[in-house]
């Protein structure tokens, strides 16, 4: 199946923001975690009123300097969302730029909440000892994508999370797929997500096949 026609990732929130016009293009799952209904108008007002109190300065700092340059651009914060609880929401997205200045940003939005409070000693322990393979992946995605080391780990984390697939295996995956498709060029936020999405459909090998399964997959 093409990466372009896989089903959206469960968990993320996609948007765009017309610099010129001022206009933001919410996706109906970020709509719900700000608790806007289908006929509001989002806007940046509306999505720093949801960033916790304390978070607020720096993430407004944060869009400030993505509507300023261009390229990719990520952080991770807390999210006040509609039903009153906070969530830990990591953005990932790009400033296109156009006759000389930022036009455009687009990107996604994942809530991690449940990758960072199911964090155990025992999928610490698991990653130690994947350790090669994970940074491995790390670095792939901070080096193809521009996204930096915690928000690389917390992508991995919570697809790993959202689809129960150990977090050595999703690297792995991520891995093999970047190798397979090269670097990005034109669309990085977009072939970041396809990235994503093709290591919950790729085909781990199987013992039977002679293979120990991508846990014990080497590294390089």
């Amino acid at each position: 199946m093409p990466l372009h026609a896989a089903a959206p990732e469960p968990g993320a929130a996609h948007f765009q923001y017309d610099v010129v016009a001022d206009r933001w293009t919410w996706s109906p799952e970020l709509r719900v975690l700000h608790g806007l209904p289908a006929d509001g108008d989002p806007s940046t007002g509306l999505l720093l009123d949801h960033v916790v109190t304390e978070e607020r300065d720096v993430v407004r700092s944060r869009l400030q300097r993505a509507l300023s340059a261009p390229g990719a651009f990520s952080w991770t914060y807390r999210l006040a969302a509609s039903a009153g609880s906070v969530r830990n929401v990591v953005v990932v997205g790009r400033s296109e730029l156009d006759g000389g200045r930022v036009v455009r940003l687009q990107g996604f939005v994942v809530d991690i909440t449940e990758a960072v409070r199911e964090r155990t000693d025992a999928a610490v322990a698991a990653a130690a000892e994947h350790r090669a393979t994970i940074e491995q992946a790390k670095g792939a995605l901070m080096l193809g994508f521009g996204v930096e080391e915690d928000v690389a780990f917390e992508l991995l984390r919570s697809h790993s999370n959202q689809h129960n697939v150990k977090l050595s295996t999703v690297a792995y995956r991520v891995v093999s797929g970047l190798t397979e498709r090269g670097a990005p060029s034109e669309d990085p936020v977009r072939s970041l997500l396809d990235t994503l999405l093709s290591a919950d459909a790729a085909t781990a090998p199987r013992p039977s096949d002679g293979a120990e399964g991508f846990e014990d997959a080497p590294a390089g």
